[in-house]
């Protein structure tokens, strides 16, 4: 059994984790006006104790080490830099006295979420209370992506309010510092870096015809479009994956893949599935970079049936999954793909189906609120979540490379693809490999 040992001292210097190394690549290789940012931003509509809740913050920070890291550079590249416990400065605004509070609340959130942050030291951490009126405040927490991922927002949520609240809380296992220097030293995942190598080894980019030329340099510009799928398709389409032994994330990967074959004309896809990357027990209290991103490679060659095509992508998953904990930044240098900076490496597509549906806190009066247009780091990204009313699409989007035309367009099309699904429709329906026209 593994076990993540505890640093000596909550502060200090440690490398980066090798998924920390990543997104420093990532950050450091394309240009951009913004930062990847994690946002937290929640409507909080009760009387709200000011100075109890900047020191609930406060404690976030302290209990967490990501919060108070920074970044330095030294001859053998990038290290962390955490400070010792001292809480974190929350800048309170009074909008109430706007012509639409609320507006101009989205505004400031938008203006944190946006931000273009300095990895070389600059403060990659931003806590921001908004007054909209008596009773009424929204609380915004922005945390760079190369410090936490999405799960650690739903971890701060729920310590923000039982701090708040004064309810006590278990330390966390360890603090982030302490599973990245056990990460970097770590070598038992060298025979799945191996298989992944093999694997990945000469995939091809995606072919997707595109509205504009592809830029020299890829960039975080995007937009999304919101689909709704009812619940009765909903329904009969989990129905459908169970009698065919299939998840439902992998029946929405099937329908993706069929898209992206019918527009771009390969049969050589390649789809990137985001992970949770908490493995270890040790983890699931620390707020860090954790999420991973897995490849699933595709062959949709042969003019495949929909039984054989549904056990490609399942056999594809399963034996990515099994070997989910190598870092994809490791991966990419593995495959060792031809540099272009115009397109991410290995996948220019994602697709997730979220699990969680509901805010860190179940407190009625903490509620999230508007946050500011999405960023994008591939070409296009698949998020769907099931919800008791159906199933939510979100189809994001480069907009250097795609027209809100075209985004609407790619979003019904993997709806129709998804309910003929639904619907038993016969394997003629998923022919592949014709340019979509």
């Amino acid at each position: 059994m593994q076990v993540i040992p505890r640093r000596a001292t909550p502060s200090g210097t440690a490398p980066l984790s090798l998924l920390q190394q990543r997104w420093w690549h990532l950050c450091t290789a394309y240009d951009g006006d913004a930062s990847p940012i994690v946002v937290i931003a929640d409507r909080i509509t009760a009387p709200l104790d000011v100075p109890a809740f900047t020191a609930a913050v406060d404690a976030l920070a302290d209990r967490h080490d990501v919060l108070r890291t920074t970044f330095a550079v030294g001859p053998d590249g990038p290290w962390q830099v955490i400070a010792p416990p001292g809480g974190l400065a929350t800048e309170l605004l009074d909008v109430s006295g706007e012509a639409d509070p609320v507006a101009r609340a989205r505004e400031l959130v938008a203006e944190l979420a946006g931000a273009l942050l300095d990895l070389h030291g600059g403060t990659l951490v931003r806590s921001r209370l908004i007054r909209l009126g008596p009773g009424d405040h929204v609380w915004c927490l922005a945390v760079h992506h190369i410090l936490a991922d999405g799960e650690s927002t739903m971890i701060l949520q729920r310590e923000a309010a039982a701090l708040y609240r004064g309810e006590p809380l278990p330390e966390p296992f360890i603090g982030y510092a302490d599973f990245a220097t056990w990460q970097c030293a770590d070598t038992t995942g060298d025979a799945d870096l191996a298989w992944w190598a093999d694997r990945l080894r000469g995939v091809p980019p995606l072919a997707l015809p595109t509205d504009l030329p592809r830029p020299p340099a890829k960039t975080l510009r995007g937009a999304q479009i919101d689909v709704h799928v009812p619940a009765p398709v909903a329904d009969a389409l989990d129905r459908f994956a169970r009698q065919r032994r299939v998840t439902p994330y992998m029946a929405l990967v099937t329908a993706l893949l069929v898209v992206l074959a019918r527009r771009s004309g390969q049969t050589d896809l390649c789809v990137g599935m985001p992970v949770s990357g908490r493995l270890l027990e040790e983890t699931e209290r620390t707020v860090g970079l954790f999420a991973n991103t897995i490849a699933l490679r595709a062959d949709l060659s042969g003019d495949p049936d929909l039984g054989e095509l549904l056990g490609r992508v399942r056999a594809a998953s399963i034996d990515a999954l099994a070997r989910q904990a190598v870092p994809f930044g490791q991966v990419v240098a593995a495959v060792d793909p031809d540099a272009d900076r115009s397109r991410t490496p290995v996948f220019q597509v994602t697709a997730a189906l979220h699990t969680h549906t509901s805010a860190g806190t179940a407190d009625p009066h903490w509620r999230p609120f508007a946050q500011a247009a999405p960023q994008i780091l591939h070409d296009l990204g698949v998020d769907a979540w099931r919800e008791p009313g159906g199933l939510e699409l979100t189809l994001r989007y480069d907009t250097g490379l795609f027209t809100a035309d075209t985004a609407a367009a790619l979003a019904a099309e993997l709806v129709a693809v998804l309910r003929d699904l639904s619907e038993g429709a016969t394997p003629a329906v998923f022919a592949v490999g014709a340019q979509h026209g």
